[in-house]
């Protein structure tokens, strides 16, 4: 009995792929995909660029995926060969691990107000607490210590990680993820200080949430003061990110891991913050814009680029004139102490310019 999912399967899987180097495609089956160093006699690995083609002449996996570009280097491999291969990859990955649907159930340790509405299929977890008025969508599944607060709305087929929270009254669309310990709709960090202490504002607006947005682990998305927080459909946020009160963000922003946003940042469509970045208040990003990983934002770039740096406000070109000037500089300081000894030891006494 063979075990595994057979490569014709995964083929189907995969819009616009096909396979060659075998007439039986349903007769070969694949149990795992693994790196091209992996092991055994019944592994898919992939080739994403040009970089690997010579470890793929040698692995051991069965089957190699490639794309059209690389499918000629390797004419005595069995091929998927697919339109992009990173995402083939993902496609594969699914297929041959599927994330698990949702059962209706739900644990004898959860509470839910009586008011609250799930839809069909909805999984709740041990210890999970639903507010009045909240509305589950269908096919959710609410992992378990998972707390919702109340008039809260969550669309079909989200997934809420371990102990994450959700604060009253947000609005949040189909297929949201979150991973454990993430926060939605807390209160904003607003104060004003007078008479020697700082005065709490309250935070009274919403958090908007499209379709297919995903929160890593310990991330927050604050509620707005008046106005809402608003995240675009599509966007990603990975581990640790902050997206403070009244910030706009556009569809398909990417976020990586330990960013934050000041309160009121606008991000247009597609941007990309990379790890470790700072954005101030009030900054706002054009469609497309690109903040590489460690740096900081304290002006509105103006226009489309990719940035680098800390507080600099420069564009990734003229960082890197800016790198060069700084190493210049160091190397003319030790000419200086060079032509500075030397005159020393030949009793040259002139003034410094």
């Amino acid at each position: 009995m063979n075990n595994g999912i057979s490569l014709s399967q995964i083929q189907s899987g995969i819009p616009g792929s096909r396979i060659v180097g075998t007439e039986s495609p349903e007769t070969i089956f694949i149990e795992s995909i693994q790196s091209l160093s992996g092991s055994g006699d019944s592994f898919m690995s992939f080739v994403a660029s040009k970089a690997y083609v010579k470890d793929a002449k040698i692995t051991l996996a069965k089957v190699l995926l490639v794309n059209e570009e690389l499918a000629g280097s390797f004419p005595d491999k069995i091929l998927l060969i697919v339109p992009i291969a990173e995402l083939g990859l993902s496609l594969a990955l699914r297929i041959l691990h599927p994330e698990p649907e949702a059962i209706s159930s739900i644990s004898p340790t959860a509470q839910i107000h009586p008011t609250a509405k799930l839809g069909k299929n909805v999984q709740v977890g041990h210890f999970v607490c639903i507010g009045a008025g909240t509305e589950i969508g269908d096919k959710s599944i609410l992992e378990d210590g998972v707390k919702i607060a109340e008039n809260v709305r969550l669309g079909e087929g989200a997934r809420i990680g371990r102990n994450s929270v959700i604060y009253s009254d947000c609005r949040i669309g189909k297929r949201f993820r979150t991973y454990g310990n993430a926060t939605i709709g807390a209160e904003g960090f607003g104060f004003v200080f007078a008479n020697g202490i700082h005065n709490k504002i309250p935070q009274i607006g919403k958090v908007i949430i499209g379709d297919d947005v995903e929160v890593g682990s310990n991330s927050c998305i604050d509620r707005g003061a008046l106005n809402d927080t608003v995240i675009g459909d599509g966007s990603k946020f990975d581990n640790q990110v902050q997206i403070a009160h009244n910030c706009q963000v556009g569809k398909n922003v990417i976020v990586a891991g330990q960013s934050g946003l000041a309160g009121s940042v606008k991000l247009g469509d597609n941007v990309l913050i990379g790890g470790a970045c700072c954005v101030s208040d009030h900054i706002e990003m054009e469609e497309g814009t690109i903040l590489a990983g460690g740096s900081a934002l304290r002006n509105s770039p103006k226009k489309k680029d990719v940035y680098v740096g800390w507080d600099l406000g420069l564009n990734f070109v003229d960082f890197q004139k800016y790198r060069v000037n700084i190493k210049n500089i160091v190397v003319l300081n030790k000419w200086i102490k060079r032509i500075k000894d030397l005159e020393k030891k030949l009793g040259i006494d002139l003034p410094d310019p």
